[in-house]
């Protein structure tokens, strides 16, 4: 989980911003064009998912020390990629509909 919350952190770090307004009106960073979502708000939701998939990562661990062996940790660390796969999702769509909104 750890390593998962990281790998999305450092994919969002190195993607490369879009140097060419598609219209000569847009100023580059605002965001593109009527229907592209805004990166950087992508990218703050992008931190705060992988900061709390981190902590659960954690609480994995440690349920899984110091639990009995019946499991939970597992099905949270599985509830928790899923969760976080269905929060990136979530987020994406609400910048979006704001996008078009605009």
């Amino acid at each position: 989980m750890l390593a998962f919350a990281a790998f999305t952190v450092v994919v969002v770090r190195l993607r490369r911003p879009i140097r060419a307004a598609d219209e000569p009106n847009e100023t580059p960073g605002a965001g593109g064009p009527a229907g592209r979502i805004d990166v950087e708000q992508l990218r703050g939701f992008v931190y705060v998912g992988a900061g709390a998939l981190a902590l659960l990562a954690i609480a994995v661990i440690a349920m899984g020390l110091f639990a009995n062996r019946s499991g939970r940790a597992e099905g949270l660390a599985v509830l928790g990629f899923f969760g976080y796969a269905a929060y990136l999702v979530a987020a994406t769509v609400v910048l979006y509909v704001m996008r078009r909104k605009t």
